[in-house]
């Protein structure tokens, strides 16, 4: 059977010392987030696992959740992005954000991708990085997929880039290792990218982690994924998005990255409709009582790229997709942000929750306060850019908390433009 163990007080060689002198095979390091994976009999494990300094877990499978839509589309969301897109002169378009897509693969030929992809990895199985289940290349186009115009099939920021790490299998399944296999190789590639002078809009310089995929949360905070995303957080400045789940309406049904409180976890609002959440989406609280989801956004009735051809396109609904279209809507704050405050200003989700009561918006029913339906609510996108462009500073690069609370408390009095 096949392991993960986590340090607690070893060091990594030290820890696969052990393993080792314990008869483990087949061992794999995540060097850089500091977790190996091993093949362990029942005596090898129980041995190991009564050793100090080490955690072990054995590995649990992870599935998507998504829904096929038979009716039309009424209306299009892309249409929506354009006008945001458009409220500059140039457009934004999502130019210098990178989101590495740990997902099924993608169909990097197809025509609303083709020439988006700057790195690839594959974690599974699989003998090549393509999508045969289907889901990645769905989650990648929600992303960046198609051009700025009007009428254009698109993503939220059809000038991002997007980095294709294949972590779940051709039949839709991933595990703790490919996961936090890929996890690692990510930041390790923004490790290189930091020390190797790149700037953060480089396209080999990844910003966000979207991980549309979930497991049941059972409470651990030593699961080998949620200690990944705690320290792709953490330790390499990332943002990690992750599908809330498709499990609600009951409560404490939010899903595992999801849980974790490092990781922006995001429901589903109903499209271009009334701010309803939609009925499957997964609430809070987490097994650990944290407040959940953290974001709402659209997520039913989307139209998105097809893996069956190259100008194939599907409907579907899940948070699967909501949350990467918040992971899109990445590019556009930023790159707004840096128009006003210069090219060192960044956008990280993780800084803005301390002041998302600002900037978001819920139904005159809801709590005002972070709830475990609508989180903090759907960001207001239209008065987020449009103070952006009001908003001038005379300091150059600034990136520190003020600045960003000063850019979301002047948004407060605008919430309701969206």
């Amino acid at each position: 059977m096949r392991y993960a163990l986590i340090p607690k007080g070893l060091t990594l060689p030290e820890l696969e010392n052990t393993a080792r002198k314990a008869g483990a095979r087949d061992i794999k390091r995540a060097g850089t987030i500091n977790q190996l994976f091993c093949e362990l009999d029942a005596g090898q494990a129980e041995a190991l696992a009564s050793l100090p300094g080490l955690i072990l877990k054995p590995l649990k499978e992870y599935k998507t959740s998504q829904l096929a839509v038979q009716l039309p589309v009424l209306e299009d969301i892309a249409d929506v992005f354009y006008l945001l897109r458009s409220y500059f002169n140039p457009p934004i378009t999502g130019s210098g954000l990178t989101v590495a897509v740990l997902d099924s693969g993608l169909r990097q030929t197809h025509q609303a991708l083709a020439g988006k992809v700057v790195y690839e990895a594959n974690f599974t199985d699989s003998p090549t990085a393509g999508d045969v289940f289907g889901h990645g290349t769905q989650v990648a186009f929600t992303v960046a997929g198609g051009r700025h115009a009007l009428g254009e099939k698109a993503g939220a920021s059809p000038g991002a880039a997007i980095m294709n790490i294949k972590v779940i299998g051709d039949e839709g399944v991933a595990s703790d290792e490919a996961i936090v296999l890929g996890i690692d190789r990510v930041c390790q590639l923004a490790e290189q990218a930091r020390t190797g002078g790149l700037l953060p809009t480089d396209d080999l310089y990844p910003n966000v982690i979207n991980l549309s995929l979930g497991a049941e949360d059972d409470g651990d905070a030593d699961d080998p994924v949620r200690a990944a995303c705690r320290s792709a957080v953490l330790d390499y400045g990332l943002d990690v998005t992750a599908a809330a789940g498709n499990t609600g309406p009951g409560m404490s049904t939010v899903m595992l990255p999801a849980c974790e409180p490092q990781v922006i976890a995001v429901g589903a609002v109903e499209t271009l409709g009334e701010l309803v959440i939609w009925e499957k989406s997964s609430r809070g609280p987490t097994a650990q009582g944290e407040t959940k989801p953290d974001f709402v956004i659209w997520g039913t009735n989307l139209e998105m790229a097809s893996d069956k051809s190259d100008d194939g396109y599907v409907t579907k609904s899940g948070t699967s997709f909501a949350a990467p279209l918040l992971a899109g809507l990445t590019g556009l704050l930023w790159e707004s942000g840096r128009r006003a405050y210069g090219e060192g200003w960044q956008f990280r989700w993780t800084q803005a929750r301390e002041v998302a009561a600002y900037f978001s918006t819920k139904p005159p029913q809801a709590p005002l306060a972070k709830d475990n339906t609508y989180g903090y609510g759907l960001p207001a996108m239209g008065a987020m850019l449009g103070q952006m462009t009001q908003v001038k500073t005379s300091q150059s690069g600034g990136t520190d908390a003020f600045q960003m609370m000063l850019a979301m408390v002047m948004m407060a009095g605008v919430i309701g433009a969206t």
